[in-house]
């Protein structure tokens, strides 16, 4: 396997299997790392069902198990980067690549600037790696 195949997956591994250790902390008694700065909103979190299903799970539950899901899921994108390397799937590479860039434009606009810089240099490597 190429080095920068490893490197961009890599680097996305790294992110998701923080993302998933951050999460799993969250789901204890005293949130540290996706709760609301305001303190006290996280309480109102813990009592509010969302909109979309009243009757389902509350506010808090939802953002917990949004992140849980999100980080499988890039944890399976830096798999699928390894794969497509390995096993030369050559119409997953754009796919990838996309995705990778949607990442970093989501981290840039919903997120904060180490997800973001994470996307875009684990996007870059990818696409580097698939060029040479």
């Amino acid at each position: 396997m190429n080095f920068l195949v490893a490197m961009s997956a890599g680097i996305f591994a790294i992110l998701g299997m923080l993302h998933l250790v951050y999460t799993l902390h969250d789901f204890g008694e005293r949130p540290r790392y996706f709760r609301p700065m305001d303190r006290s909103l996280l309480e109102v979190m813990r009592k509010t069902n969302m909109a979309i299903a009243p009757a389902g799970r509350d506010y808090w539950s939802g953002i917990l198990g949004f992140n849980l899901s999100h980080s499988i899921d890039v944890l399976l994108f830096a798999l699928f980067i390894v794969a497509t390397a390995q096993y030369q799937i050559l119409w997953l590479k754009p796919i990838l690549a996309l995705v990778g860039g949607a990442f970093a434009a989501i981290s840039w606009r919903c997120w904060f600037h180490i997800p973001m810089l994470g996307s875009l240099i684990g996007t870059a490597l990818m696409i580097a790696a698939w060029v040479v």
